[in-house]
């Protein structure tokens, strides 16, 4: 990669040189950023400043969007597995308290009893066959 010029670029006459104190942090930034461009760290201010003053937005490149979309499908996906699972628990926890507190268990009688009532015939065999006397 050779230094590239952009519309930004000046002419040398027209650039002043400034000074200014910016954290550690912002200047290795600006010298990675500088050497994975191809272009100065001055170069990357002034577009810097170009952006900023005419009301660009930085874009983010197509790798980061793709990114970006892929981390929030992903957090749908486990918002809507966690609602899943919190479904589920939900109903784990009152199946529970239905085997503690008996209710599940009147029920269960209540409709073996409704069934024997509506089926007299198969009852009345199933009352004889535990009748039976095993020895006999």
């Amino acid at each position: 990669m050779g230094r590239e010029r952009s519309p930004v670029s000046a002419k040398a006459e027209d650039l002043l040189r400034q000074q200014y104190l910016v954290p550690r942090k912002s200047v290795k930034k600006l010298r990675e950023m500088s050497r994975r461009e191809g272009v100065s760290a001055g170069e990357l201010a002034r577009r810097a400043i170009e952006a900023y003053t005419s009301g660009k937005v930085l874009t983010e490149s197509e790798e980061e969007a793709a990114a970006r979309a892929l981390l929030e499908d992903i957090h749908g996906q486990v918002r809507a597995t966690l609602k899943r699972i919190d479904a589920s628990l939900i109903e784990a926890q009152a199946r529970e308290r239905a085997l503690t507190d008996g209710t599940f268990r009147a029920q269960v009688r209540k409709e073996t009893q409704a069934w024997f009532e509506a089926h007299p015939h198969q009852a009345r065999a199933i009352a004889e066959l535990f009748a039976q006397d095993p020895a006999a």
